[in-house]
C-alpha cells in the first residue's frame, strides 16, 4: 500500500534524540498519510531493539555498517513506499501543527522545485542559515562573509524576511523534501562520494542541473538540536568534524577542474592548516583540557587524511573506502 510520505531519519548512537523526536511526532501527529522508517547505521550498542519496542508503529532497520548518511539514506529510500520522501534528522523536533503538510502541499504545487524545505530553528529560538552558495570558493568561510558584504543589496533582497518562500542553492540534509521518482531519477545520495557532509549540497547541484529549483517554506519550521550522532565524545567530535574538511575535498574534486581545482585544494589545506593551529593554541591559552584534547585528535585526524589522500591519489574518505572495498 503507497504512503503520501515516507519519513526517513538515519541514526548513528543517538538514541536519545531519536526518541524525542518520535515523541514530538505524537505530540504534534501529522495530518497525513506517513510512515517512519528509521535506519540504525550499525551503531553496535544493544539499543535498537528497546527503542523499537517504544515505538512499534514505525520501522527500524538496520544497516550493515557505518557507511555514511548518505549510505543510510539510500537504505531507507529502497524500503519507502511513499510518493515523497522526507529526509530528517533526528535532532529535529515538531513543535507545531500543520508543518509537514505545509511542506508536502507546496511540494504538489510547484513542480519546477525539486527540493523543499522548511525554516529549521535552534534550541535558542534563532534561525537557522538561510543563505547558502554551491559554489566551492563560497564555502570557504573568511571568502563567504567577503562576498556577502560586497553583495549585501542583492541578498538582503532575494532572502529578505518578508518572503515567505527563499530559493537558496542549496538547503540542509537535516530537512529535505523530495518525489521519490525524481529521486530515482538523479541516482539518489552520493554514497560513492560522501561519507558525511556535503552530501546535500552535492544532491541539490544535480538537480539543479536537471532544471529544478530548491526551495525553502519560512511559513512551516521545525526545531533543529544539533549533534544527535556527532557530538556523543571528544573522539566522536574530531572524526565528524574532520569529515567536513574531507568532504570539502571530494565535493571540489567532484564539480571543480583545471587551475580552479587545484586552487580550491590548496586554499582549503592552507585554511583549514592554519585555522587549527589557531585553535589549539586558544585552546591551550584557555586551560580547557577537553578542547585542548579535542583540537589535537582532530588535528591528528586531519593529518591522516592527507597523507592517505597523497599516496593513495584520492580525496574520498578513508571511512568510504571500507565500504568501497
Amino acid at each position: 500500500m503507497s504512503k503520501a510520505l515516507s519519513i526517513i531519519i538515519v541514526i548513528y548512537r543517538s538514541w536519545n534524540v531519536l526518541t524525542a523526536c518520535l515523541e514530538s511526532f505524537e505530540r504534534f501527529p501529522p495530518q497525513l498519510d506517513y510512515e517512519i522508517i528509521i535506519v540504525d547505521n550499525d551503531s553496535q550498542d544493544g539499543l535498537l531493539s528497546a527503542t523499537s519496542q517504544k515505538f512499534p508503529q514505525h520501522q527500524f532497520v538496520s544497516n550493515k555498517g557505518n557507511y555514511g548518511f548518505s549510505s543510510g539514506c539510500n537504505f531507507g529510500a529502497q524500503l519507502a513506499r511513499g510518493e515523497y520522501l522526507l529526509f530528517l534528522n533526528p535532532d529535529t523536533l515538531l513543535t507545531e501543527n500543520g508543518t509537514l503538510e505545509a511542506l508536502l502541499e507546496f511540494a504538489r504545487s510547484h513542480p519546477d522545485v525539486g527540493i523543499s524545505s522548511c525554516r529549521r530553528i535552534d534550541t535558542n529560538g534563532r534561525h537557522e542559515r538561510e543563505i547558502a552558495f554551491l559554489n566551492p570558493w563560497l564555502m570557504i568561510g573568511w571568502i563567504r562573509t567577503i562576498y556577502k558584504i560586497y553583495k549585501h543589496h542583492y541578498l538582503t533582497t532575494a532572502f529578505s524576511q518578508d518572503k515567505q518562500i527563499c530559493y537558496p542553492e542549496w538547503v540542509s540534509g537535516a530537512v529535505i523534501l523530495i518525489n521519490i521518482s525524481l529521486f530515482n531519477n538523479i541516482g539518489g545520495w552520493s554514497e560513492d562520494d560522501f561519507w558525511m557532509y556535503f552530501e546535500d549540497p552535492d544532491l541539490c547541484l544535480r538537480l539543479r542541473k536537471a532544471g529544478k529549483k530548491t526551495a525553502l517554506l519560512r511559513t512551516a519550521q521545525l526545531t533543529h538540536a544539533h549533534g544527535g550522532s556527532s557530538r556523543q565524545n571528544t573522539t566522536t567530535t574530531a572524526i565528524t568534524k574532520a569529515a567536513v574538511t574531507t568532504s570539502f575535498h571530494t565535493y571540489i574534486n567532484k564539480h571543480t577542474q583545471g587551475i580552479n581545482r587545484i586552487s580550491l585544494h590548496t586554499a582549503v589545506i592552507i585554511s583549514t592548516s592554519i585555522g587549527q593551529l589557531v585553535k589549539i593554541i586558544l585552546s591551550i591559552i584557555s586551560l580547557r583540557k577537553k578542547k585542548i584534547s579535542m583540537q589535537i585528535l582532530l588535528l591528528k585526524e586531519l593529518v591522516k587524511y592527507y597523507r592517505s589522500a597523497l599516496t593513495k591519489k584520492s580525496w574520498n574518505s578513508r571511512r568510504l573506502k571500507q565500504h568501497e572495498s
